[in-house]
């Protein structure tokens, strides 16, 4: 085992990287530096330098590393910042893979990762992908000052099938194509978090053109009754409004839409999101 120990207490993130065989420098490398691409990506304060993740520990056998925020190891972040950071990025690494590697009823709790996320951590799994046995652990620990204990404060582990399955899953995502958002909504483009109300809806799948049973209104971009289409995703946007016990003609959802205009006027929606749902009160 080769340590390299800066300081004994404090607040880790834990990656344990079993492939069940050797893994080159190289692919290793590749693999942390997509995870601290990520961590950068979501923590720069604005006008920060790129924060940086610092390696305390390496175990051989299992590639096993114990990571830090840079800022908490030399003192610019204050342990509870330092621990609540940590907690939260354990926790988007592991809502990102779920969402990849998940049953249907469970990815649809989660929220979708971005492409540039997806990418990351398919770098970031590259090492165990299509290994037998493969497994992941991705865990926050926290060392005590007093005595030097490690406990673990959340853990969450995939197996071989789960990482194979999320990869898969993850060059699907990043195959598609990437909604155009940067036109004026006014024309057409995407509009975000607005309140669509199903007034009629077929027992089909969701379809992305032509013709289609599923027709709803948008208030806030037109009083019109309009056909709805559906993004092409992983997540299945049209069976996660049709799931549940509830009728999805009684509910509001809050949705991201892609408008579809002729001349200026409305004449479709594409949902490429769907964030909530509550019960209508017409």
């Amino acid at each position: 085992m080769v340590s390299y120990d800066v300081v004994e207490h404090g607040d880790r993130l834990v990656i344990t990287l079993d492939p069940g065989e050797p893994v080159g420098l190289e692919e290793l490398g590749h693999s942390f530096a997509s995870l601290a691409r990520m961590y950068e990506r979501h923590y720069r304060s604005k006008d920060e330098a790129a924060p940086k993740l610092f390696v305390t520990r390496l175990e051989t056998g299992s590639v096993i590393a114990e990571i830090a925020p840079y800022g908490l190891m030399m003192g610019g972040i204050a342990m509870m910042d330092g621990g609540m950071i940590i907690t939260d990025f354990a926790n988007r690494v592991w809502r990102g893979i779920s969402y990849f590697s998940g049953k249907r009823d469970e990815v649809q709790k989660l929220e979708h990762p971005s492409k540039e996320d997806a990418a990351d951590l398919k770098e970031f799994m590259k090492p165990l992908t299509g290994k037998t046995g493969a497994r992941l652990g991705v865990k926050h620990a926290r060392y005590e000052k007093s005595d030097g204990d490690k406990k673990t404060v959340v853990e969450y582990n995939f197996d071989e099938a789960e990482i194979n399955k999320a990869s898969i899953n993850m060059d699907q995502a990043l195959a598609l194509p990437a909604p155009k958002d940067d036109v004026e909504p006014t024309e057409s483009g995407i509009r975000k978090e607005v309140m669509l109300f199903l007034e009629q809806a077929n027992r089909g799948p969701g379809k992305e053109k032509g013709r289609t049973g599923d027709r709803g209104r948008i208030p806030e971009i037109s009083d019109k009754v309009l056909p709805v289409y559906f993004r092409q995703s992983i997540q299945d946007l049209k069976e996660k409004m049709m799931q549940g016990e509830e009728n999805p003609l009684n509910l509001v959802f809050v949705v991201d839409v892609h408008i579809q205009r002729i001349d200026g006027e409305p004449k479709g929606f594409t949902v490429v999101d769907i964030h909530e749902s509550t019960e209508r009160d017409d």
